[in-house]
């Protein structure tokens, strides 16, 4: 019940982005203001991994012209979600801006990164003053297939998590 209730308060704030999306694309869209997020269309879709018993899922939606959101989510044994995010990738004024918030995570509240990079197929995200992670990463390394890691600093070491995925 905790785990439903917590996803439904992420929801929230993801609609909460989408609607204040929505009201800025109505003054943006005639600008051409959304290049930088139109650079991103190969995120949309679903992306799947099955690492033994452990099936990870990331699905991307495009909400408007300046926002996409997903969900992702680790499973076990097809029985039991250990990990769940919402993430909403948005154009705010002259940044691109990724916000994930977790139940589990960070107090359930969500965290901003900033975009710093996009080029050749990868973009970062990052956030310096967030203890882990500090950088998000996305690649398209080739066709149907997304590579995306975590990295930053944990006790004065550093440290990096990679996910990799098929499109389904």
């Amino acid at each position: 019940m905790k785990k439903l209730l917590l996803f439904l308060a992420l929801q929230l704030f993801l609609n909460s982005c989408k609607n204040n999306s929505e009201e800025k694309s109505k003054t943006e869209i005639t600008s051409g203001k959304f290049e930088q997020i139109e650079q991103l269309q190969w995120l949309l879709g679903t992306w799947v991994n099955q690492n033994g018993k452990e099936y990870s899922q990331e699905t991307w939606s495009q909400e408007n012209d300046s926002t996409f959101t997903a969900y992702s989510f680790v499973e076990m044994n097809k029985k039991e979600i250990v990990f769940a995010e919402t993430m909403a990738l948005e154009k705010k004024g002259g940044d691109v801006i990724l916000t994930v918030a977790s139940a589990s995570e960070n107090g359930a509240k969500p965290v901003s990164f900033k975009m710093v990079s996009q080029e050749n197929g990868q973009v970062i995200f990052e956030n310096k003053n967030h203890d882990f992670p500090e950088r998000i990463v996305y690649t398209n390394p080739a066709k149907d297939s997304l590579h995306a890691w975590i990295e930053g600093t944990v006790n004065g070491q550093p440290k990096k998590m990679d996910f990799h995925f098929s499109r389904q």
